[in-house]
């Protein structure tokens, strides 16, 4: 009529059908989508490289034993890569060291680390205890990649004595660092974890910067802006507690 459409009986009657159909299809999906999100098992977790070089095989033994009912799924690479995952929703949390500026995230700390001079085991300042600074910036360095938060550390710290610094080599991962010192090709600040193993066998000796704070402090990084699975929460309250007491009772012990 007047070139418009009308419904018949039968067809109104089809019509507000459809419309309750497919209220109660999305109805349907939002339930299962939130049933799915409750039950989820496996957390997805972005860290940096040296959070997982020096901690996250910890975590997921201890993790794995006290909840073997879950699972991790760990994704490694610089603070922005953790950032950007965590922003996007690829990952749930994110484990990053030091303070870092992520809008939209609370950082929760879960560890202390510090930074040591890793030397090589003949090297004349091998046998000291603490070192200044000045003394060790006669000597070239080997250096984590500019995107590290080992780097980022190192730089805030120094402020302009950064520049004193002869860096003969920069790379990406702490393994290579400790691999050039224990080649004698410089000195590197490095965690005092990612150290272990070489300090263990007696290729590198570790001294503490004197007069520069080299601590800082490991944090896991949850979105602020929007909620979690069920079992990313319960990963968070557990390294927050479990593991972070777990910690500290090993390096009393040491």
């Amino acid at each position: 009529r007047d070139g418009k459409l009308q419904l018949t009986v039968l067809g109104r009657v089809m019509y507000d059908a459809a419309g309750d159909l497919l209220s109660r299809v999305t109805a349907l999906e939002n339930r299962l989508r939130e049933a799915a999100f409750a039950d989820s098992r496996r957390i997805a977790v972005s860290c940096t490289r040296t959070v997982c070089e020096t901690s996250v095989a910890r975590i997921v033994s201890l993790f794995a034993h006290e909840h073997p009912e879950l699972s991790l799924g760990i994704i490694s690479g610089t603070v922005k890569d953790a950032q950007i995952r965590l922003r996007s929703g690829e990952t749930d949390v994110a484990l990053v060291e030091g303070s870092v500026d992520m809008p939209g995230v609370d950082l929760v700390p879960f560890h202390v680390d510090r930074l040591l001079l890793a030397v090589p085991s003949g090297h004349e300042l091998a046998g000291r205890s603490t070192v200044a600074f000045a003394e060790a910036a006669r000597y070239p360095f080997i250096l984590r990649g500019p995107a590290s938060g080992t780097r980022l550390l190192i730089e805030q710290r120094l402020g302009r004595r950064f520049e004193q610094l002869a860096v003969a080599f920069e790379l990406d991962g702490n393994a290579e660092v400790v691999a050039c010192v224990e080649a004698g090709i410089g000195l590197a600040l490095l965690s005092e974890t990612a150290l272990s193993s070489a300090l263990a066998l007696g290729t590198v000796a570790a001294v503490e910067l004197g007069d520069v704070d080299l601590t800082r402090t490991f944090h896991v990084a949850v979105p602020s802006d929007r909620e979690i699975p069920q079992a990313g929460s319960r990963f968070v309250d557990w390294l927050t507690t479990r593991y972070a007491d777990a910690r500290r009772e090993k390096l009393s012990a040491v």
